[in-house]
């Protein structure tokens, strides 16, 4: 059997600088920064698929999954402005409803040159900014016919497991608008983000799980936010630290963590300060024969005279 084709790429370059572009300069001005990350989503879409996507709802759907916190209202004014911006090509988008750019499909054929599958011509943009609607095919095969009930079945099949899919998307995407909002979501990650460290896609999942976690408490959340900040310890693994001391501790609520640090500061001022300028004299029992010492016993006449005799004859030897 033979091997699949593939039509996306597994990865594409990313320019350090693609951040102080001026069309990405004037997303991240109106819709912060859900705005850049909307934009980094986009392109893995596109490239994931080849060089182009079909904007719909399928393709909104799943977005909107990978960007918690961000409503399908926000994700559609995000991308008119990138269209209007001409980030991406406005003519397609609006005949065909396709997201794509000359700068895409030039990294993407760069990428894909050394494939053997023909070049496709769908949609592609031509040097005078023109572009082709319909794929064109120089190869049909007269013998791969379908019987037209089996494609006709074929397409309603798809329809429905587009729909089915949609439809599970949107449901969980509800769930988390149900469960604590996403407008909480949205704030906390910017509030992660100005004052911590920008949210990675990665800690948006996380920080997801963990507002989830703590019943959608925003204040608790910014609490520990104001602490790593404090601190100075702008990770997000210190910021999962207090969390998980909190949960140790049975701290739920802002209110719990209130109660805790007043509970903290009333102990600490009821201890008694120990001062560290004057260290304290350490004392030692001096034994009882310092001050009765036990008197010293004479020697009798023939014990001193055996002693003189020893001492003579030490003194000889050494003579």
């Amino acid at each position: 059997m033979a091997r699949p084709t593939k039509d996306g790429l597994d990865y594409f370059p990313f320019d350090v600088d693609m951040f102080e572009d001026e069309k990405i300069e004037a997303i991240a001005g109106e819709f912060g920064i859900k705005g850049e990350l909307a934009v980094v989503k986009l392109l893995c879409a596109v490239y994931k698929k080849g060089y182009f996507i079909v904007w719909n709802d399928l393709t909104k759907a799943t977005l909107l999954k990978r960007l918690p916190g961000m409503s399908k209202e926000l994700l559609d004014q995000i991308v008119i402005r990138l269209v209007t911006w001409e980030f991406f090509h406005e003519d397609l988008f609006n005949s065909a409803k396709v997201l794509t750019s000359k700068n895409i499909q030039a990294i993407y054929f760069e990428a894909t040159k050394r494939r053997k599958t023909p070049k496709p011509t769908k949609y592609v943009i031509n040097d005078n900014n023109k572009c082709i609607l319909k794929e064109v095919n120089a190869n049909i095969n007269t013998q791969s016919k379908v019987k037209e009930t089996k494609v006709n079945k074929s397409k309603v099949n798809n329809k429905k497991q587009e729909k089915d899919f949609v439809d599970e998307l949107s449901s969980s995407y509800q769930f988390i608008e149900q469960s604590f909002g996403s407008d909480k979501l949205g704030e906390l990650i910017a509030y992660y983000s100005e004052n911590v460290s920008p949210a990675t896609p990665v800690n948006i999942t996380d920080l997801e799980y963990d507002l989830n976690d703590f019943n959608g408490d925003l204040e608790l959340m910014k609490d520990a936010v104001n602490i790593c900040a404090r601190e100075n310890k702008r990770t997000y693994n210190y910021f999962s630290g207090i969390l998980k001391r909190w949960r140790a501790a049975g701290v739920k609520t802002h209110d719990d963590y209130l109660d805790s640090e007043r509970k903290w500061q009333e102990e600490k001022q009821a201890s008694p300060k120990q001062s560290y300028y004057r260290q304290p004299v350490r004392q030692e029992t001096m034994p009882d024969w310092v001050d009765n010492p036990t008197p010293e016993a004479k020697l009798s006449p023939e014990e001193q005279a055996a002693l003189d005799a020893q001492i003579a004859a030490w003194e000889a030897k050494k003579k």
